[in-house]
């Protein structure tokens, strides 16, 4: 199940490139970046992991609040890490994340991603859910996945802090995981996991950090 949940978050997460200054709503965040995500994947062709990954990196990264979505995804953990491992975890799962990301995103570079007009605004109108419909393309009669994007508004635009693909939310997943880890080797174990995994998706796609 996270295995099929990470590899559909490889496309569906990456549309929140950046766009322009001048987009003022969170679904026209939402269905212009995705255009320009899927022109990046269609000119590298699937070709070049590494660039991808670096374009990724230094574009999405703002379009998101990883440290909210860290401690989300922690839980009551979050609380018991000092402000130097908060800072470590948060670095870790970004660049979990960002490498999951690149090492899947390249096969959907067929895909088509339809963004619904009904944005669900809260009260006060400071967070929204964008949601959106990817199909992946080719022959393969895929069935259209759903995605839904949780952002909340910045001054500087906004920021997406959940995904949820087909219902299951990122956090949720991920803290699953998280809680029992953290139960069974506390805070630097868990730590010490996200590095794990870091460097074996590295090593797997050609060394790269």
């Amino acid at each position: 199940m996270m295995k099929k949940w990470l590899a559909l978050m490889g496309l569906v997460t990456v549309c929140l490139l950046p766009v322009t200054a001048h987009a003022e709503t969170a679904d026209q965040m939402v269905r212009q970046t995705s255009r320009e995500v899927l022109d990046i994947i269609k000119k590298e062709n699937g070709k070049n992991t590494a660039r991808i990954r670096a374009e990724v990196e230094t574009a999405a990264v703002p379009k998101f609040d990883f440290t909210r979505m860290t401690a989300l995804a922690i839980g009551r953990g979050w609380r018991q890490a000092t402000p130097e491992q908060q800072v470590q975890l948060t670095e870790q799962f970004r660049t979990l994340l960002v490498r999951t990301y690149a090492a899947t995103m390249v096969r959907f570079k067929n895909a088509r991603i339809d963004v619904s007009d009904n944005v669900v605004l809260s009260a006060e109108g400071r967070e929204a859910i964008v949601r959106t419909s990817v199909v992946a393309g080719g022959a393969d009669g895929s069935k259209p996945v759903q995605v839904d994007y949780t952002l909340y508004k910045t001054p500087a635009g906004w920021k997406v802090y959940n995904v949820s693909v087909e219902g299951a939310s990122l956090v949720t997943v991920y803290r699953s995981n998280f809680t029992e880890i953290l139960s069974q080797s506390g805070v630097d174990g868990l730590l010490q996991s996200l590095r794990d995994k870091n460097a074996q998706l590295a090593a797997r796609n050609g060394g790269t950090s």
